[in-house]
């Protein structure tokens, strides 16, 4: 009894209250420093952002069906609806998934590599969220591959981020994503962190813009 009273102790003082996880990766594009980039899930609500409290934000509420992409500088708030049907790719196209190692699988699409996603059995909560919120966008980002002149779009870009979005996210949480285009993610860290319901809600009087 004596030694449970001491382990409780050492608990910190939110233990046991509601609280909020904390996923960090570190980001890279070709050409750029990488960049740190942070994920905090509440709920059924997931926060994207840099790492700092004060900077814009993109925030998915499931329950609602919304992402709301917050722009602090010019207090604007640009609100878009989750895509509710799924994403097809043109006649002929396919897309092929194989495990190339243990909790590592590859996209291809029509022969050509597409992205590398290795993956741990961890969070499965927080990983079903931000597949939810991949899938969201999908829609969204066909229209703008769909907008893109021939010439410069990526086929991969519509399998990935279209027709299998969430992709990253079905084998539990990415420890590395690796696009055939260069760009990647790596995990960094994870934690659960006292809930900060205040990092979940939009800012009051900004102007607001809905993209449908």
């Amino acid at each position: 009894m004596k030694r449970l009273a001491l382990l409780l102790g050492l608990l910190p003082a939110w233990a046991g209250a509601a609280a909020m996880t904390e996923i960090v990766y570190e980001d890279s594009e070709p050409g750029e420093a990488p960049y740190a980039s942070r994920i905090l899930v509440y709920g059924d609500k997931l926060r994207l952002d840099g790492g700092q409290d004060a900077e814009d934000f993109t925030l998915f509420d499931r329950r609602a069906g919304k992402i709301y992409v917050v722009a602090k500088g010019s207090e604007r708030i640009t609100e878009i609806a989750a895509a509710k049907r799924p994403v097809a790719l043109p006649k002929g196209w396919r897309v092929k998934v194989a495990e190339t190692a243990p909790q590592t699988r590859q996209l291809s699409l029509n022969g050509r590599l597409c992205v590398e996603v290795r993956s741990a059995p961890l969070l499965p909560d927080e990983s079903r969220l931000l597949a939810g919120l991949r899938r969201a966008l999908a829609a969204g980002q066909a229209a703008a591959w769909r907008a893109t002149p021939p010439e410069l779009r990526d086929p991969c870009a519509l399998a990935v981020d279209g027709a299998r979005a969430g992709f990253e996210y079905e084998n539990g949480l990415p420890l590395s994503i690796r696009h055939a285009d260069g760009r990647s993610r790596s995990y960094r860290s994870h934690a659960q962190r006292e809930a900060r319901p205040e990092l979940f809600e939009l800012p009051a009087n900004y102007k607001y813009f809905n993209l449908r």
